[in-house]
């Protein structure tokens, strides 16, 4: 090892001591190198849902329900408040780790990558966020999550297709129809040179209600009649 590498090495042993490095999830100290953002343990013991192993399940029953035809739609893990799923979420929305995102989406992109799902997409659509909110965050959490599976499926990550044009406030307090009625009034749609028939991916960090998810479909089946739509969101709530 070169003088150089013997300095990098000691200034990461000086900062790992100083700021150790913690898991985004339990909150204990990483202690392996290959452990980034979220330690082993986490990985392993964090409630999954199988809903990518299954053609139906609770996400499209529930569009079904409404009427509004998908291709597929999943999520990947089961979120339960107070446990490792709320902290990793609250990690990349609240406490600025976009990151972990990214990481979570390339996890789930490549444990559903074998069933097939979603491989079809001609684009990913993160569910956007109203540009006020955007300056005041820095980042749209959806879009990160979007940007992992783009890096497993490669599949280009296309925003300003939906828009975010009403600046709501935080949907966690709503009920499930005051969540419907504030979502369908909050989405609006902008034109781009691409075809009617093309597969998009609508992605989403929490599916609660489904009431976000399902006006994003709305609208994008509303502008693009024959375009084809698959959604999904990281957590099931």
């Amino acid at each position: 090892m070169g003088i150089l590498g013997i300095l990098r090495t000691a200034v990461k042993d000086v900062v790992d001591i100083l700021c150790p490095p913690i898991c985004l999830g339990c909150g204990r100290r990483i202690q392996n190198d290959f452990e980034h953002l979220i330690c082993a343990e986490c990985l392993t013991t964090y409630p999954k849902v199988d809903h990518y192993k299954h053609d139906e399940n609770e996400v499209t029953d529930f569009f079904y329900s409404q009427s509004v035809k998908i291709d597929y739609g999943c999520c990947f893990f089961q979120f339960q408040k107070g446990d490792t799923t709320q902290h990793l979420i609250h990690n990349i929305k609240y406490y600025g780790h976009p990151e972990l995102g990214v990481k979570l989406g390339r996890i789930a992109a490549k444990i559903l990558k074998p069933y097939n799902r979603f491989g079809n997409a001609d684009f990913i659509i993160p569910v956007p966020m109203h540009p006020d909110k955007l300056k005041k965050r820095g980042f749209n959490q959806a879009e990160r999550i979007a940007k992992g599976i783009s890096e497993v499926y490669g599949i280009k990550v296309k925003e300003g297709i939906l828009l975010k044009t009403v600046n709501s406030s935080s949907q966690t307090t709503m009920n499930k129809s005051q969540r419907a009625e504030n979502s369908s009034k909050i989405f609006g749609f902008t034109d781009v040179d691409d075809s009617d028939k093309n597969h998009y991916l609508i992605v989403d960090d929490v599916f609660t209600t489904g009431s976000t998810l399902l006006a994003c479909a709305q609208k994008l089946r509303e502008a693009r009649p024959n375009c084809t739509i698959s959604v999904f969101a990281l957590g099931k709530a």
